[in-house]
Parts: C-alpha cells; sequence; structure tokens
C-alpha cells in the first residue's frame, strides 16, 4: 500500500488525504467533473476525474470507479464513508484487480448487505433479534405485515442510510409505502417498538481475528432518515447491558467475517436489544471514538488493510468522556436539483476552542454534491456540558441560504442541556 485512490469527495475525503500525507503514502483524489465543490482535490497528490452528473453516475459508480483504479494505476482504495464503502460488487471488482481495499471482504459485504440475510445470519447465533420477514409486491408484503404484527418497520431490503424507511400503524400505511416505493423493490419487515433507541457498537477487527471495542453512541434525533445528533457514551442502559451488546457486536463481526472498521446496530428496548444491521465501514461519528480514545481512526483503518496485527491494549475508550455530535445535513426539501444544490449566502462556522468541525464546503462557489454542510462535535465531563458547548457554536454560527436542521437540533440540545 503505497498509492491510494480516495473514494469519496468533501471532508472525510479531505481528512484521509492528510492522513495518508502523515504517513508517507501517496494519494489520488476522485473527481467527478459537474462537481463544482471539488475542495477535496486540493488535499491529494493526484487527481482522476469521472464523467456523469449525480452521486450514482459518479462517486456512487461501481463500474466508473473501477474504471478511475485502472487508470489511475493505483494499489489500495480508501472508500471513507459513503455507499461505495458498502458496494459488494465494487469490492470484488477490486479484489479481481489485486487492488487493496481498506474495509470488509466483498463477501461478508455482501451478507451485510441484506437486511433479511443479515438477521438471519445473527439470529442463527443467538443474537437477538426482533420478528421479521421479507417480501415482494403488495399482497406479499400484506401477508408478511399481517404475520409480524403492527405496528411494522418497513425498509428496502438492500437500502442504505435510512431511506425510505416507513412506519406502518395500519394496513393502509403498508400500502401507501409500497406505491411509493420503487417497483419490484425487495422489502424487509419487522416488528416495531414504540419505545426504543438505536446504539451503535463499533469495533475494529484486524485480519487475524483481534477485535477492538471504540465505543458505543445512540441517535439523540432523527429526522427524514437521517441521524442530526448523536452522543456517546449511552445513557439510560446498564453497563451489564452495553457489555452483552459489545460481546454479540464482536460475534456478529466474526459469524460475518468483516474486517478492518464496523459498527453493528441494536434496538434497545424497555429491558433488552435485539440487533439491527452491520454498516461495514467508517462511521460518520468516527470522531466520537477518536475523542474518547485519542487515536487517528483513519490511519488505524490503513494499519489493518495492510495486514497489521492491532494489540488490544492500545486503543482505551475513555467512557468518562461525554461527546456529542451535531450535524447540518442539507434539507431533502434543497435537493430537487441535486447535484445542484444551490447557494449558500452566508457560511460561518463559530471559532469556538472546544468544538471540532468536520466540512470542507467553499461558500464561494455553487455547492453541488453536498448532502452535509459540516460535523460540529464537543467534548465534556457529562452530555449537558457537552450540549452546551455544541449549541452555543451553532448559535454564534451563519449558515444562511440552505435549511440544514440548524433549529430542529437548538431545540433537541435545549432538552439535554
Amino acid at each position: 500500500m503505497q498509492h491510494i485512490l480516495i473514494a469519496n469527495r468533501a471532508a472525510i475525503a479531505v481528512r484521509a488525504a492528510l492522513t495518508c500525507r502523515s504517513l508517507g503514502l501517496e494519494t489520488t483524489a476522485l473527481s467527478a467533473v459537474t462537481d463544482t465543490q471539488n475542495t477535496h482535490v486540493e488535499s491529494a497528490d493526484h487527481v482522476v476525474s469521472v464523467e456523469g452528473n449525480g452521486l450514482p453516475d459518479t462517486y456512487d459508480s461501481a463500474t466508473r470507479v473501477l474504471e478511475a483504479v485502472r487508470r489511475s494505476g493505483v494499489d489500495s482504495v480508501y472508500p471513507g464513508y459513503g455507499s461505495l464503502a458498502e458496494n459488494a460488487d465494487f469490492v470484488a471488482g477490486l479484489e479481481a484487480m489485486g487492488v487493496t481495499f481498506v474495509g470488509p471482504p466483498s463477501a461478508a459485504l455482501r451478507l451485510a448487505g441484506s437486511k433479511a440475510a443479515a438477521v438471519e445470519a445473527a439470529h442463527r447465533i443467538g443474537v437477538p433479534v426482533l420478528p421479521h420477514a421479507s417480501a415482494r409486491g403488495r399482497d406479499e408484503v400484506l401477508a408478511r405485515v399481517r404475520e409480524v404484527g403492527l405496528p411494522a418497520v418497513l425498509k428496502p431490503e438492500y437500502g442504505y442510510g435510512g431511506q425510505e424507511v416507513r412506519i406502518a400503524h395500519s394496513l393502509d400505511d403498508v400500502e401507501r409505502a409500497v406505491a411509493a416505493g420503487v417497483a419490484e423493490t425487495s422489502w424487509y419487515v419487522e416488528q416495531y417498538l414504540s419505545v426504543n433507541r438505536v446504539v451503535g457498537v463499533t469495533l475494529a477487527v484486524d485480519h487475524h481475528g483481534t477485535v477492538i471495542a471504540l465505543g458505543e453512541r445512540e441517535s439523540l434525533l432523527v429526522a427524514d432518515g437521517l441521524k442530526l445528533l448523536e452522543a456517546s457514551p449511552v445513557e439510560g442502559v446498564g453497563s451489564e447491558t452495553l457489555a452483552a451488546m459489545r460481546a454479540d457486536a464482536a460475534r456478529v463481526a466474526e459469524a460475518f467475517g468483516l474486517r478492518n472498521v464496523m459498527t453493528v446496530e441494536f434496538i434497545v428496548g424497555p429491558d433488552r436489544y435485539y440487533f439491527l444491521e452491520v454498516n461495514g465501514r467508517l462511521p460518520l461519528a468516527y470522531q466520537m471514538s477518536e475523542r474518547q480514545a485519542d487515536i487517528d481512526l483513519v490511519e488505524l483503518q490503513l494499519r489493518i488493510a495492510r495486514g497489521e496485527a492491532i494489540s488490544p491494549g492500545e486503543v482505551r475508550i475513555e467512557r468518562a468522556r461525554h461527546c456529542l455530535e451535531a450535524r447540518l445535513f442539507v434539507h431533502p426539501q434543497e435537493l430537487d436539483r441535486f447535484p445542484e444544490v444551490g447557494e449558500l449566502t452566508h457560511f460561518e462556522l463559530a471559532r469556538t476552542e472546544d468544538v471540532t468541525y468536520a466540512w470542507s464546503v467553499d461558500p464561494e462557489r455553487p455547492v453541488t454534491y453536498e448532502l452535509i454542510l459540516a460535523q460540529a462535535l464537543a467534548a465534556g465531563p457529562d452530555r449537558p456540558s457537552a450540549a452546551r458547548l455544541v449549541r452555543k457554536a451553532l448559535e454564534v454560527s451563519r449558515v444562511d441560504g440552505l435549511r440544514c436542521y440548524v433549529e430542529e437540533i437548538a431545540q433537541r440540545l435545549n432538552d439535554e442541556c
């Protein structure tokens, strides 16, 4: 691993290039010819362009990016946290070319990519799961919902990033969800818990089978399928339950054949937890783990990918350090002409000593391809102190021209302060 294609854009691509440079690794940036927000290119040694318009036709296109890999002559690919990071077909293409992928093998991603197959695999090794089923078409979906019971969650079986997830409280809700979906969609149906929270357990697993715990986090605010606010450590869940979830997450990683960094998500109810899904990639909240463990998680990914053995004792999560991260996702109603998002009339993030940001947008250029404008992270001795720091930073910051959930986040932060 000497020359790495960074198969992503924006803040994570900038960060990956900086880490690679610190390790003496050569980098090539990926850039769509229609992307005006290409500041990530400036952080890399070289650039390779791809044609097309929109994420599915450029940065998320396995075909186009594999061709870019061939043209650039790299020996490795770093995907960050986009959908390409969990694309089993893309990884299989790299494996056939003899190019190292900084992430799990294609077989593990293929298993994790099917919600139904992943839940069945978890169930086989004794990890708790909710009543579930998969189906195609209106009549079959309705029949499976009747078996699982209402309320129910409906998701495309191979969906990504929480998109098109529907909560059905009636059979009419089910019919509307199926009618609004893409024809021939394979739906995954699962029992819905009205009192629940989503807890993600992040792990690193090297090629020697060593598992390292990288912390747990919970979602505090979700809107339009987007996790706008997350916190770590998890509160209100007993230490024994959290320890059991860590153990089950490690068992899932081993059973799936996962390697590198991944997150195993659980639904946590009033008295127990259930397996939800596996995200076989760097989490969007990776800086929480970095702050709690004083580690460069991108560097850890690179080390694992080149076969290094990781000592369990070298990473220690400081769970007394509370982290809270707010994410300024662009509101879906601003994305009607995507990848042409719009214009920022003012973009200024408050310079606060105790708050760090992940961002790369240039407000002087038209905004294209941008789904998230910035992430604001703070740490403190407890959750209220971290929440106050993020709230203050958002109050002083100015982001005008594009809606990005600032008001909704601020209101939820008030509850945590």
